[in-house]
């Protein structure tokens, strides 16, 4: 949000404040929010629980504020029931960054957090709103929720004649006794609740994040989401592997598993399911895995293998892998693999896992040895997918990558990779993936250079932002105008020729996302960076000079290059019809008009198309469009839902939503994930009615409770009270009223571990 309840608790760094101290402070803002979006108090009672002798606002004060942090008309995130409640606080108390520390009693809640505690005295903040004393942590940071012992379930039980255990010191129980005596006809209980919730359940906002689950490879850009893996021999023709990094493994790389030592690999951290020998653990003692944990072929897999027929070609595993993803993956199976081929149907040839992976995606690297010689397999194979099923291998997985990027990740030959590539059509086999790799952009003998594969760095901080924005140092407004000119004139070059993209890769999807298309609403921008700016010779005050003709001059610069309208908006298809339709008769907005005809059959802009950030369109979208952009018609839920169901590669229906919805950046998130991180509440429930994975875990193995928790204990949090009320307002999505069985990552849930429940085929 362009503005926060907290941002006036911010001194400016020339001149003495002016007026009145703000009433809303971070720390009341913060616990505003909490008790709005986790308690059933009205917002009267809310304000007299915050009360004190120098702070009593109205209700219009405090209801500005709520909605000044969580947008307009935040009702519908509030909990319905006690019940509904109670299972809101437990999820809040799960959390390993927002547990009591075990002796903290020792530290009096009521003023001994800067007295007594050494590790929180004194925490003051110099260059943003200041921290109040209630908002010092007094959490340890832990290794998994299991470590802080179990949670007392009476204490977030939501019925009032529940047995309750009595405080453990006497600044609890004057607490529970104010908090009773400030809202009328409250049990204890009840009041028990909005106690933990008000000083136990918050969370630091000056401690950095803690460490990533996996081991991270150090790199000297902070910024760069991963990094390359060390430098093999290039002088070396023959196909070679580079170890992969677990925190990016699919489904068909579970086959495979057992292969892989942490000894290979220094920086997996063994035993803690985030290494190769945990992940082969896991999934080999799922009851249908085609293999043992020892990498021996399970009973199955033999009877499936001694029996072959169409019947045993369309068995799955529980991560979607057929028997021919397990004959491809395996060294010494060529031979059988090409035999029963001539028995497969289509459904079985082209055969997706739950990683989007086909078999071709797994095979084996001796498959890529020997290419050139008469009775190569992988030529024959090639040949009778050319015959039979051409399409197979520009099927993309989760991650973008092709057939194309598998031989360019193992072939050193830039000879063979030609051949590979001519044999089909390089237009097609031309694609990026998520990690900005294209198979065929280098495959000159002279410069290739050998494949590295993406390893995992720390995760906590955001991706470099390659965007422009006013506040930017060293952008003026020509900058500015000229940046978002660039973009629209890429929206207007995608009608003619669907594939253009611009000097960072993003085609006319993620120009959509990005571009102000609204001659308004840039003026509007330019001229409220202009208000917000001081200057340094008025005490802090906004400059009231006007330049020359500036003010006047943004409509001429800006109207030629705003379209108003797409260029054949009747030819656009109509809504489908879950997507809500505008009424009175009104025009659909601009955004959502250009989305629709650039995604009709007659232009198809390609929805799983990855920029050099490695985002996808909807990926931009869930990133660029913030809540308070959205409006009454709920225009960005009918752009997120239109983008779900556009085809990809020829597909539609569901197979196409979840292709789109379940991609992957190259921090291994989701969009889901990315909304999470960024507290994107409509997007969030938006990806979740449409079914999105909530298991899904990102590249350090961080789940959506995670991340939320690591966002909110942020420095980017801590600086903007919205965001922090946005977070939050995602977790009360995510564990309120709906089932959506979202869970801590660490947990071991009905036996299966993180990656099983993250991988496993739903339904």
């Amino acid at each position: 949000m362009s503005s926060s309840p907290a941002s006036g608790s911010a001194v400016p760094t020339s001149g003495a404040r002016i007026g009145r101290p703000p009433q809303w402070t971070v720390s009341r803002s913060r616990k505003l929010a909490r008790l709005y979006l986790f308690s059933t108090l009205s917002i009267e009672k809310i304000i007299k629980l915050l009360a004190d002798d120098g702070f009593s606002p109205r209700k219009n004060s405090a209801q500005k504020t709520i909605h000044k942090m969580l947008d307009n008309d935040p009702r519908y995130l509030r909990p319905e029931s006690r019940l509904e409640m109670g299972k809101r606080i437990s999820s809040l108390a799960m959390s390993s960054r927002r547990r009591k520390r075990k002796g903290a009693s020792s530290c009096s809640r009521q003023n001994s957090r800067e007295e007594s505690c050494p590790s929180t005295s004194g925490l003051t903040s110099t260059t943003g709103p200041s921290v109040k004393a209630e908002d010092v942590p007094y959490f340890d940071l832990v290794a998994s929720p299991e470590d802080c012992g179990p949670i007392d379930p009476l204490l977030f039980t939501g019925e009032d004649t529940a047995v309750v255990k009595p405080p453990p010191n006497d600044a609890d129980v004057a607490d529970v006794q104010d908090i009773k005596r400030r809202v009328s006809d409250c049990s204890t209980a009840y009041a028990m609740q909005l106690a933990t919730l008000v000083h136990e359940l918050t969370i630091s906002i000056s401690s950095s994040n803690p460490p990533s689950r996996r081991a991270s490879v150090s790199s000297s850009d902070g910024n760069e989401p991963f990094l390359i893996s060390p430098i093999v021999d290039e002088t070396s023709l023959e196909a070679f592997e580079p170890f992969p990094d677990p925190g990016y493994a699919c489904p068909g790389d579970f086959l495979t598993a057992h292969t892989r030592s942490c000894a290979d690999f220094p920086g997996q951290r063994h035993g803690t399911g985030a290494c190769w020998c945990s992940i082969a653990q896991e999934t080999a003692a799922d009851p249908n895995s085609w293999l043992l944990a020892t990498g021996e072929l399970s009973e199955r897999a033999e009877y499936a293998l001694n029996h072959p027929c169409p019947t045993q070609l369309a068995m799955r595993d529980s991560f979607g892998n057929s028997l021919l993803h397990l004959l491809a993956a395996l060294e010494g199976f060529q031979e059988y693999l090409l035999g029963i081929l001539s028995i497969s149907d289509g459904p079985s040839l082209c055969g997706r896992n739950a990683g989007g992976q086909t078999f071709l995606h797994v095979l084996h690297l001796e498959w890529f040895s020997n290419f050139f010689s008469p009775n190569s397999a992988l030529k024959r194979l090639l040949a009778y997918i050319q015959e039979v099923c051409p399409d197979l291998v520009y099927e993309a997985d989760v991650y973008g990558r092709t057939f194309f990027h598998r031989a360019q990740s193992v072939v050193r030959d830039a000879q063979v990779l030609r051949e590979i590539i001519y044999m089909f059509d390089p237009g097609r086999a031309s694609r990026r993936d998520a990690f900005g790799f294209n198979p065929v952009a280098d495959t000159d003998a002279t410069s290739q250079k050998p494949y590295m594969p993406p390893r995992c760095v720390e995760m906590n901080s955001p991706p470099r932002d390659m965007g422009l924005s006013l506040s930017d140092p060293g952008s003026g407004e020509g900058s500015f105008l000229a940046y978002h000119a660039r973009l629209v004139q890429v929206i207007k070059d995608s009608y003619i020729d669907p594939r253009v993209e611009d000097s960072q890769g993003r085609n006319g999807l993620h120009c959509l996302a990005e571009a102000i298309l609204s001659q308004q609403t840039l003026v509007r921008q330019v001229r409220s960076s202009r208000s917000s700016s001081f200057s340094s010779t008025n005490n802090g005050r906004p400059s009231l000079k006007r330049k020359r003709g500036s003010p006047d001059t943004i409509n001429c610069v800006v109207n030629p290059t705003i379209i108003v309208s797409p260029p054949w908006g009747p030819a656009c298809p109509s809504l489908p019809p879950t997507i809500p339709q505008p009424t009175d008769g009104a025009a659909l907005p601009t955004r959502l008009q250009h989305l629709q005809c650039l995604l009709h059959p007659s232009i198809s802009v390609a929805v799983d198309h990855y920029d050099m950030r490695g985002r996808t369109p909807l990926m931009a979208f869930v990133e660029e469009i913030a809540d308070d952009q959205d409006d009454r018609a709920r225009t960005l839920q009918a752009i997120l839902e239109t983008l779900l169901r556009a085809p990809v590669s020829g597909r539609s229906g569901e197979g196409s939503i979840s292709i789109v919805m379940e991609a992957r950046n190259r921090r291994g998130e989701t969009a889901l994930l990315i909304a999470a991180r960024l507290g994107r509440k409509v997007a969030l429930a938006t990806l979740l009615e449409n079914g999105a994975n909530v298991h899904a875990r990102d590249a350090s193995g961080r789940g959506l409770l995670e991340i939320l928790d690591d966002e909110v204990g942020s420095a980017r949090a801590a600086g903007d009270v919205g965001l922090y009320a946005r977070l939050e307002a995602c977790r009360a999505l995510l564990t309120g009223r709906k089932e959506w069985g979202v869970e801590y990552v660490s947990r071991v849930v009905n036996g299966e571990g993180g990656v099983v429940r993250e991988w496993k085929v739903r339904g």
